[in-house]
């Protein structure tokens, strides 16, 4: 435990308080046997009419004075401080899970934005820190980049080295790199610079792929005309792809229009409402949604040459510009996350919202509720079903909701905005059995903050292989020592170590983002880590739904061969592969030195087609261990 002394006695009267609010909370814990089913809280007609305008913040935020604020210092108790911040908010709407990164050797890096200084936090960056495998350095006090910046994300690249790509006030992204991941000093380079007439791009997503991650996959937004922005090629805020095959050193794509996301199809695109999947070899997935275009994913398969689109919930006010009267509305709240299973299925959460406009702009609902569930075998969503939260679950549609606790005196008082559902922020990972772990910040009932706003918690669920469904919803915030923080912005690691998911999140004593909401007073805030046990999410007495051994070369597909056939390698740390063939007769036909093979899910080749029709065996070396398969070439 984590004990921390305070010298602001306002702050030491709080914390008596809230001790004596812990104790009688414990004692009520305690006393708690079983808690019945879950189901969703009430949210009165008042909380769900309420109506907000859907701004994006600017990049030259200047908060306003407010006589009276009081800083409010974010103090952990059970998880790893690893950075702070005054700048207090981490998104507009979808968060990246690749703030985070978990190394093959079992160290970690994080990022995020950062800025002690308001009102205008000049000195807004990325915060970054590395945790050798046993500690995390101490609290970075300043950027790693030479201007302000922000929205970075942390990536392997270039073999063992690793990049953070973030983006800057005028018309760039900035970009540092360095050989060795978690040493030596960045080299800063100015990247992906604006389309010719547009003031700048920003909110960047971005990831990397390929064997030795060289592959860098960028998608970046106009700057809208609210921000001060012009249309693009139509579009008021314009989504674009970016992508670099030699680690960042040339593009050849650059400001892409991808199919289906033009001006034809869209008035615009919203900051921060897409987010990538992790690459599975040449495929790419992102997901997009906000309030006023439909969701869908994009998809390639051949490392971002080509894209095909599939919409999952239609919008069919997606064309309408900020004066045009609409009533309202279902829609996605801009939060996004997807990810690709063991199997090529694709997996997809987001948050529930409605929006509206009455002729003076969009708007948008903060007191809707719901995270939205979808995978890649499933139909279009129904609006009808999406609009009635409790037949969204009872059509095992619906992630999570603010949770009834059975208390009736626990119920929701009230909310800031952070500009999505009271239910938001989701995050997928899925290990390698595929389990899929999903988390999210949601509205919390019980114990409210001094100034009589309810916390958001973290909360997780997980689907394992060999079940039908979800199991039941857990607070990864119910210990009493956790009752009394804001816990927002989650971002996982794309894997998992030793059974345990890898996470960080802002936390902070005071609910809500000043950056976000004005009337929430400007404060301090805490980057804290935690590793979530798998175990976390095993019902009472269900056993580990892991298994000691797997198999991480998968049958090829199409067998029987007729010309190129395929097979998933599935790596938990980086091994040297190699792949033989040999007839039925045990020669070696054909032997491909892979080199140094990075863990993940990786789709490898045969060529079958120099092959004589017959039976024949592939083996695949990792390291010093060899797995073998049968294929007929026909």
């Amino acid at each position: 435990m984590i004990v921390e002394k305070y010298s602001n006695p306002l702050l030491n009267q709080k914390l008596k308080t809230m001790k004596r609010i812990l104790l009688v909370t414990l004692i009520l814990i305690l006393g708690v046997a079983v808690m019945a089913q879950q189901k969703p809280v009430t949210i009165t007609k008042t909380m769900q009419n309420r109506t907000m305008p859907s701004l994006k913040v600017l990049d030259n935020e200047a908060s306003p004075a407010q006589p009276g604020n009081t800083v409010v210092n974010s103090k952990a108790v059970l998880d790893d401080i690893i950075g702070g911040s005054r700048y207090d908010m981490q998104t507009n709407a979808s968060i990246q899970n690749n703030r985070v990164a978990l190394w093959p050797d079992g160290t970690v890096s994080a990022s995020w934005t950062m800025a002690f200084t308001d009102p205008n936090y000049g000195d807004r960056g990325t915060g970054y820190n590395y945790n050798n495998g046993t500690a995390w350095n101490p609290a970075p006090t300043t950027r790693i980049e030479t201007m302000k910046s922000g929205w970075p994300s942390v990536h392997p690249w270039n073999g063992g080295g690793e990049m953070i790509m973030a983006h800057n006030v005028t018309t760039h992204l900035v970009m540092n790199s360095r050989p060795v991941k978690g040493t030596g000093s960045w080299t800063q380079n100015v990247r992906l610079t604006a389309p010719t007439g547009v003031p700048a791009i920003t909110w960047p997503r971005t990831v990397t792929s390929g064997a030795n991650h060289q592959y860098i996959h960028v998608l970046v937004l106009t700057e809208p005309t609210a921000n001060g922005g012009t249309v693009y090629q139509g579009l008021d805020g314009a989504l674009l792809y970016y992508r670099s095959l030699d680690g960042g050193a040339t593009w050849d794509k650059q400001g892409v229009i991808l199919p289906g996301l033009t001006s034809a199809n869209y008035f615009g695109f919203g900051g921060d409402d897409y987010a990538w999947a992790e690459p599975h070899g040449d495929t790419l997935v992102f997901i997009n949604g906000g309030n006023w275009t439909d969701t869908f994913i994009m998809k390639s398969t051949d490392n971002g040459n080509t894209w095909t689109k599939t919409v999952i919930l239609p919008n069919y006010y997606s064309k309408n510009s900020g004066t045009t009267v609409t009533p309202s509305f279902i829609c996605d709240d801009g939060s996004n996350a997807c990810e690709i299973d063991k199997n090529g299925v694709i997996h997809v959460a987001f948050g529930r919202m409605r929006a509206t406009n009455d002729g003076t702009g969009h708007k948008y609902f903060p007191g809707m509720d719901g995270i939205v569930y979808w995978n890649s075998t499933m139909p279009v969503l129904d609006t009808a079903v999406v609009s009635d939260i409790n037949e969204l679950i009872n059509q095992n549609l619906c992630l999570g909701y603010v949770v009834d606790n059975g208390n009736p005196n626990d119920t929701i008082i009230n909310f800031p905005a952070y500009g999505v559902s009271l239910s938001s922020f989701p995050q997928i990972t899925i290990d390698d059995y595929n389990n899929i772990y999903f988390l999210w910040s949601s509205l919390t009932v019980g114990n409210p903050s001094p100034d009589q706003y309810n916390y958001r918690h973290i909360w997780a669920r997980a689907w394992f292989h060999d079940k039908p469904s979800w199991n039941e919803m857990t607070d990864l915030n119910s210990n009493f020592l956790y009752l009394f923080q804001e816990y927002v912005y989650p971002s996982v690691a794309n894997r998992l170590k030793n059974n345990k998911i890898q996470m960080i999140s802002q936390t902070s004593s005071q609910p809500g983002a000043n950056i976000k909401d004005t009337t929430i007073p400007i404060h301090d805030v805490n980057i804290e880590y935690r590793e979530v046990p798998v175990s976390t999410f095993f019902p009472t007495g269900i056993e580990n739904n892991t298994v000691t051994t797997k198999n991480p070369v998968s049958q090829n597909y199409p067998n029987p061969v007729k010309g190129a056939t395929f097979f998933n390698l599935n790596l938990d740390k980086a091994a040297n592969v190699t792949i033989e063939v040999s007839n039925i007769m045990g020669q070696k036909i054909m032997s491909l030195d892979k080199g140094v093979i990075y863990a993940g899910i990786h789709k490898m080749t045969i060529d079958g087609s120099v092959l004589s029709s017959g039976i024949y065996f592939y083996t695949v070396k990792i390291n010093n261990d060899s797995y073998t398969h049968k294929m007929i070439v026909e």
